[in-house]
């Protein structure tokens, strides 16, 4: 039984790993390919679309990663939904912290949890 736990908790530590070294790979890219603009006379960085975007597909695709380690590494399903409660937390606090639209706290929700249910029923073809 110990070891069924140690292996879920090490699954989905490497899981989050995963899914967080992704996201921020899809953020830089997003960022390099579309760059913030600052503008002087309002004092504000305006964030273009691109990076958005960015943003969105780097929660899909890592939670999805992240996730799908996780379940096949553990064995079971618990360790890919931490990890889409760890990105879900990670988005919400950063959507509260820069004051982001509400579609954005929205999507924040709902892009990792159909990323680890997609990684769930992958998982499952994927078991032999």
């Amino acid at each position: 039984m110990s070891s069924n736990i140690l292996r879920s908790a090490i699954a989905a530590v490497a899981g989050i790993v995963i899914a967080f070294g992704l996201i921020w790979l899809a953020q830089y890219a997003g960022s390099e390919l579309s760059p913030d603009v600052y503008d002087p006379q309002t004092g504000e960085v305006l964030i273009p679309v691109g990076s958005t975007v960015a943003l969105l597909v780097g929660w899909f695709v890592g939670t999805f990663a992240g996730g799908w380690v996780a379940m096949r590494v553990s064995g079971g399903t618990g360790a890919g939904w931490i990890v889409a409660g760890a990105v879900i937390g990670a988005g919400v606090y950063r959507a509260v912290t820069l004051a982001d639209a509400w579609w954005i706290i929205l999507l924040g929700i709902l892009i990792p949890l159909a990323a680890a249910w997609a990684a769930q029923r992958a998982t499952a073809v994927a078991a032999p």
